[in-house]
């Protein structure tokens, strides 16, 4: 297993506050989690900490490897049982609405596409990124958790240079909102790097593609 240096101040997958459990899916690489409420744990995630572009992660052990398959909160629905269920729709109005029929009270859910995954490391860190599609399904009940901006940038630096490979895929989960997510997710990275890293650069260059193709699609261009 791979082993990395990491400061003490330094997160660690055990410590990552609990964001909600998964509770349906759309597809493969769509799932649906509840958000926590004060009952659900000791310390339920603040707004911030759930917002859209957040990256999350879900801890997997294959093969007595323990893995996290990451991913990132691209809507929000509400849902209030006695309205008959009427809120937003998570993206295309050709996508099946992810409300669980068992919901019986008002709760918030969140829609997480999956991006890639990473090995979870013996200081409780993660390493080796992978942006291919996860190969692993997550189950009902999972916990799903924040991901720190030092566990966003691992994940997204591979062989030392920031990848995001795994763009087509979150355009195509995501729908209408896929290029606001992506954009959101480029300018958290561009946030924890040195303003003068070489890899602002291909953020900046990958920015204005995906800005540019959402512009196309929407017959602006």
């Amino acid at each position: 297993m791979t082993n990395v240096s990491t400061p003490s101040d330094s997160p660690d997958v055990d410590s990552c506050v609990r964001i909600g459990s998964i509770v349906s899916s759309n597809s493969h690489l769509d799932y649906v989690a509840e958000v926590y409420k004060d009952r659900d744990c000791d310390r339920p995630p603040e707004l911030h900490e759930r917002e859209f572009g957040q990256p999350v992660f879900i801890k997997k052990t294959v093969d007595g490897t323990e893995h996290v398959i990451v991913g990132v909160i691209y809507d929000t629905q509400l849902v209030d049982p006695d309205q008959g269920r009427t809120g937003p729709r998570l993206a295309q109005d050709d996508q099946a609405q992810f409300t669980p029929g068992y919901i019986e009270e008002r709760t918030t859910l969140v829609g997480i596409a999956l991006l890639g995954t990473a090995v979870i490391t013996d200081d409780r860190t993660i390493a080796d990124p992978s942006h291919q599609m996860p190969r692993w399904t997550l189950e009902v009940d999972d916990t799903v958790y924040h991901c720190p901006d030092q566990f966003t940038e691992a994940f997204h630096r591979v062989d030392g240079q920031i990848q995001l490979a795994y763009l087509d895929r979150l355009v195509d989960i995501a729908g209408d909102l896929g290029a606001e997510v992506i954009v959101t997710l480029i300018d958290r990275l561009r946030g924890v790097l040195p303003e003068d890293d070489s890899n602002q650069r291909v953020l900046d260059v990958v920015e204005q593609n995906v800005q540019w193709q959402a512009r196309e699609q929407r017959g602006v261009v």
